[in-house]
């Protein structure tokens, strides 16, 4: 089990009926924007629409047993202060990060009522992730008068959930593996992870179906073989054509079809992974989402596929995920998409899966990762999110970060990717044909102009993308697509959004959060097959926080690739801490105790004397404690840390030098 998971397990053993919420008011922070306030506290998000005032809250989620819905949440407040001063809060602003931040923002009619918000808790959600019943809310500790400016903290309570039956949830059979493979996804999805095997769906054996099945035209089975051969040793895997199921499963459509087809093999037959061979059209499913003003979508959303709850279309208007149409966002199971029709751009695509599994080289590029961030809002940029990533990559890994300042940009990431990244988080302007920096040409990041330039096709990156419409594959051929047909080199797999991506400056937006998560599941949580980390990021996002357009995001962020690709590094076995030959990097280990309420001892080992941070990041990545800044000696060490003032949680723990970096978890429990 990985120091992610034991950590996670701990923090879950607190018991869902009697959540504790402390918090010092020290770690409230204020940003200036706009001639008013943006409030944040660690790990914290907005859970109200644009326009109200932007009071974070704190996301709670846990696994509760079968038959049964969240109902309500009771709140005992233990204690509250008034923060000094007189405050101004800034309403939640959405912004397409290819659109320009308002002159003038927008205030909601809360701004000349009386004290806001009239209520603690929101969101009380239920869903159901593979058979789980999966609840959720949020808490929002603070209380303002925008007439006086007062604002009031909440410093701890006591959250108390309230279940009941619910006579329409759904109580399923499923297979082992099903059930398994959940039970591995949500250990670091709720709060109470222990509870997993009681609170499982009934296990059935004899399923007759395979694990992991290839949808597509009839006329591609042959081209898709070796794949299929692979798939039958590594999951047990089935060819289903398109035309078979039109031809024994109804639906209004043919996306319909495939999805009943889906759900039925998921119900009765073991179903966990679905590849869907297909461009635009008969395959795909539109999303008729609409947020306010904002949409519809109108763009592919392969969610459909994997969350199998209702029909998406509750008000049968065939008008599919609107916020009427009951999607609960857990995923059911894990899909990816080959988005092509063309037998020679499948072949490239289908050879490289293959490949990557079975003859891919050794060599660094296996634990090398390029971090791109331009320029969004000036000075607001893609470094951002980078840096936080950043916190989460091994401290072994070989790092390039390119970020763009008003002087300029470096213009050498296709040279880096043929040199070999296994990794690539790419955060800037999108279009169709490419994701682009904010100015000083040449503007291309990585798009049509330049992707032809790539010849990596022995080592192939898996890609992800805050940035705007670079995977709509309703375009003749987005760069999401060119990157994995391209037969000289490109992606393994590509995660790119079909509309706009959205932010919430001066603060992450939800398309931030959601590649924050990807990278959190993928190399802290150590979930390797691609298509399981692509959805666990959306279900611990959806789980764990509310943020404006957090559902458009879901929604559109689509995976091009195999579901049951196994990512490089979890194929060969790298840990953390192996290290470079011939690099010495300082050691950090996990704090004692741990977890800690009060203060605990940070033993570290420096290769060398010489200057040192050693900094504590909240899940967002922002630092939430600085532990130690200047000079530390050669060998083996210890500080004290106090960390009292940080709010139950998982935190990251960063030792940084001029010779590396390395990082651990610590884990805060009141």
């Amino acid at each position: 089990m990985t120091l992610f998971l034991q950590v996670a397990m701990i923090l879950m053993s607190v018991q869902a009926a009697d959540v504790t919420f402390t918090l010092d008011p020290a770690a409230v922070q204020f940003t200036a924007f706009r001639g008013e306030e943006v409030v944040y506290i660690p790990g914290g998000a907005s859970p109200f629409v644009d326009g109200e005032p932007g009071l974070p809250g704190m996301g709670y989620s846990m696994v509760i047993p079968q038959g049964t819905y969240l109902e309500s949440v009771e709140v005992e407040v233990l204690s509250t202060v008034a923060l000094p001063g007189i405050h101004r809060i800034a309403p939640v602003l959405s912004v397409a990060f290819d659109e320009q931040i308002p002159a003038v923002i927008p205030h909601s009619s809360s701004y000349t009522r009386g004290a806001f918000p009239t209520a603690s808790i929101f969101d009380v959600n239920t869903g159901n992730k593979t058979g789980f019943r999966v609840a959720s809310f949020v808490y929002v500790p603070f209380t303002w008068d925008p007439s006086t400016g007062t604002l009031s903290v909440v410093t701890s309570a006591v959250l108390t959930p309230v279940t009941a039956p619910a006579t329409d949830a759904p109580q399923l059979r499923l297979s082992d593996y099903q059930v398994s493979t959940a039970i591995s996804a949500l250990q670091s999805v709720v709060r109470n992870p222990e509870m997993l095997e009681a609170y499982a769906p009934e296990i059935v054996g004899g399923v007759d179906g395979a694990p992991w099945v290839l949808i597509s035209d009839e006329s591609h089975e042959t081209t898709l073989q070796p794949l299929l051969d692979l798939r039958a040793t590594t999951h047990g895997s089935q060819f289903v054509s398109t035309q078979w199921i039109y031809a024994n499963y109804t639906g209004y459509d043919t996306q319909e079809q495939i999805r009943n087809y889906l759900i039925d093999a998921y119900e009765n037959q073991g179903l966990v992974y679905a590849l869907i061979v297909g461009d635009f059209g008969e395959t795909t499913r539109i999303s008729s989402l609409k947020i306010g003003s904002t949409g519809p979508m109108n763009s592919t959303a392969d969610l459909y596929y994997s969350d199998l709850d209702g029909t998406w279309d509750a008000d049968n208007d065939h008008k599919y995920g609107e916020l009427g149409d009951g999607l609960d966002y857990y995923s059911d199971i894990y899909t990816g998409r080959f988005s092509t029709n063309v037998t020679s751009r499948l072949t490239t695509m289908m050879n490289r899966t293959v490949a990557y599994e079975t003859t891919s080289p050794a060599g660094d590029w296996q634990t090398t990762a390029a971090l791109a961030g331009a320029l969004l809002w000036p000075p607001y940029s893609g470094a951002k999110v980078c840096d936080s990533i950043s916190v989460r990559i091994p401290s072994s890994w070989t790092e390039h970060k390119l970020y763009e300042t008003s002087a300029g940009h470096p213009n050498n990431l296709i040279t880096l990717i043929n040199q070999g990244v296994s990794y690539c988080s790419s955060n800037g302007h999108g279009y169709y044909a490419g994701i682009y920096w904010y100015s000083n040409p040449p503007t291309d990041l990585i798009s049509a102009g330049n992707y032809t330039g790539l010849t990596n096709n022995d080592m192939p990156t898996v890609f992800h993308s805050i940035a705007c419409l670079s995977g709509n594959i309703q375009n003749v051929a987005s760069i999401a697509e060119r990157l994995m047909f391209w037969p000289s080199g490109g992606g393994i797999a590509v995660m790119f959004n079909s509309n706009n991506g959205w932010g919430q400056p001066p603060n992450f937006g939800a398309s931030e959060w959601l590649e924050l998560y990807f990278a959190e599941v993928l190399f802290v949580g150590e979930q390797y097959e691609i298509g399981v980390t692509h959805s666990i990021s959306k279900d611990e996002f959806k789980a764990n926080v509310s943020i404006g357009m957090q559902t458009w995001v879901l929604q559109e962020n689509n995976l091009l690739g195999d579901p049951a690709l196994r990512f490089i590094a979890g194929q060969t076995g790298i840990e953390e801490g192996e290290g470079n030959p011939g690099v010495v990097s300082p050691l950090i280990s996990a704090p004692s105790p741990n977890p800690v309420s009060g203060t605990c001892a940070v033993n570290f080992t420096m290769p060398s004397a010489g200057t040192a941070t050693v900094a504590v990041y909240d899940l967002s990545g922002r630092i939430a404690a600085t532990v130690h800044d200047g000079l530390l000696s050669e060998g083996q060490g210890s500080l004290s840390f106090d960390a009292s003032s940080l709010p139950s949680g998982c935190y990251t723990i960063v030792i940084s030098s001029q010779t590396g970096s390395a990082s651990t978890q610590m884990l805060v429990l009141r």
